[in-house]
């Protein structure tokens, strides 16, 4: 079955901040665990709520499951989208507008690659073997 295409959108710096946790861990996580990893947050930890709303809007993130959490009942989030699918997304934005020439992009990204050359190329034929496929 062919996978479904994401619809293009923008993360707002907060939702940012949020999508890079939930990307960052394995486990569902709660509004109050999320707001809590962000690093350097200087907002209040109640705004992480609607900051939520809009990523589900977004089809960004959905919510996992609902369980105890204290004395009351919270939803767990997951990210519907990896970060590499989000980079991949913004990437797919920008080239769909009839720049044609993303070799350039290609050819900027390699070039600041921290790797060694021959492990590049390897990998990437690795990648283009298995696309023909």
């Amino acid at each position: 079955m062919p996978k479904r295409k994401q619809e293009y959108f923008y993360l707002l710096p907060k939702e940012e901040m949020a999508m890079k946790v939930l990307w960052d861990t394995e486990e569902a996580l709660s509004a109050s665990e999320i707001a809590e990893r962000i690093p350097n947050r200087t907002w209040p930890a109640t705004s992480i709520q609607s900051i939520l709303r809009g990523l589900e809007e977004k089809k960004a993130i959905k919510i996992d499951s609902i369980t105890r959490l204290g004395k009351s009942f919270g939803r767990l989030f997951r990210p519907l989208l990896s970060a590499d699918d989000f980079a991949a997304m913004q990437f797919l934005r920008y080239y769909q507008n009839g720049k044609s020439d993303c070799y350039s992009v290609f050819k900027s990204i390699l070039k600041n690659i921290d790797a060694e050359k021959e492990e590049v190329i390897e990998a990437l034929q690795a990648l283009l073997d298995e696309y023909k496929k």
